[in-house]
């Protein structure tokens, strides 16, 4: 998708109904006799996630599947002769809609792509925004890759911005100790997260008001350079407009687990930028060359957070540092 296609897909009036597509869902199946829905097609066509209709060769299978006790909206794009499988995962408050620009990255480049929307996130079930603990998140990954299992061209390679990074680097803990235990051929973390930036207000404030509160006003932050995305996520009818305490409890917990899991060979790609002020990066990154000592380091200067919906050439830079190519 160009650039032109993608925006004004992204900025037309809302021509979808969230509830709709929510009560069009079925169990994710490929036998190839599913039809979209009409709500499923607007969706697609909002998000400017429709590639069935804009890569050659490409089928869309989208459904749900239970997965750790939670309905979860998955989508898979199923490519001809594809080189194998990119599986994504995106960031807190994001949802699959908004991973266009990485999605057609990886289809152009032959790999078939699998992505679904995390527990308690866009199309998928659970409390909004909130989870009991990350280590759902990799349980739900578990059973996803598990669902998929017959169809997944090798080799795999597994992508995941932010929060989604950290669901990665949880699984590495627990599956890849060593590279030969790895699904995985590759993993690429993007602006990881570990601990949020300000770590120590956090504390101060979900201290404070985890007796009395379940949660607070979110506050969108101005995480990529490229406008048009914060102003896209802003007006996003799939964005939650509430930081649970729950989910920040769960952080906590996180962080405290990172710090205690003992060190793995696997060597990830991280890729960062120096403009992030979402996660505490400069922390972030010595905790995970202690842990992952063999890790690939990829610094990107005056990128923000949200990696693949920075600005193009940013984004491009982004892109070329994965080596999908």
């Amino acid at each position: 998708m160009d650039e032109r296609t993608l925006a004004q897909s992204r900025l037309a009036p809302s021509g979808f109904d969230p509830d709709a597509v929510r009560a069009a869902l079925r169990p994710l199946e490929f036998s190839g006799l599913s039809v979209a829905s009409g709500a499923e097609i607007d969706y697609f066509a909002y998000y400017g996630i429709d590639f069935e209709n804009r890569v050659p060769g490409v089928t869309h299978h989208f459904g749900t599947l239970a997965a750790n006790g939670f309905a979860i909206a998955c989508h898979f794009y199923e490519q001809r002769r594809s080189r194998g499988t990119c599986v994504l995962l995106h960031g807190y408050f994001d949802h699959a809609g908004l991973y266009a620009h990485l999605i057609e990255h990886c289809l152009r480049q032959r790999y078939s792509v699998l992505i679904w929307d995390l527990p308690g996130h866009g199309l998928s079930d659970g409390p909004q925004a909130s989870i009991h603990d990350f280590e759902d998140y990799t349980d739900v990954l578990a059973a996803v890759l598990e669902h998929h299992r017959e169809r997944l061209p090798a080799p795999l390679v597994a992508i995941g911005q932010s929060t989604g990074a950290a669901v990665l680097m949880s699984w590495a803990f627990r599956k890849c100790r060593t590279a030969a235990e790895c699904p995985f051929e590759r993993i690429a973390l993007l602006a990881p997260l570990v601990r949020p930036a300000r770590w120590r207000s956090v504390r101060l404030l979900h201290t404070v008001l985890r007796p009395f509160r379940d949660g607070v006003r979110r506050q969108f932050m101005d995480n990529s350079s490229d406008q048009r995305f914060l102003d896209f996520v802003r007006a996003d009818p799939l964005q939650s407009t509430v930081l649970p305490v729950r989910w920040v409890s769960a952080m906590r917990d996180w962080v405290r687990e990172f710090r205690e899991h003992p060190v793995t060979d696997f060597a990830p790609l991280v890729v960062q930028g120096t403009a992030d002020d979402t996660v505490d990066w400069r922390w972030n990154l010595a905790m995970i060359r202690q842990k992952f000592p063999r890790a690939e380091m990829r610094m990107l200067e005056g990128a923000r957070h949200h990696l693949v919906n920075e600005a193009r050439p940013t984004r491009e830079a982004v892109f070329a540092a994965l080596g999908l190519g």
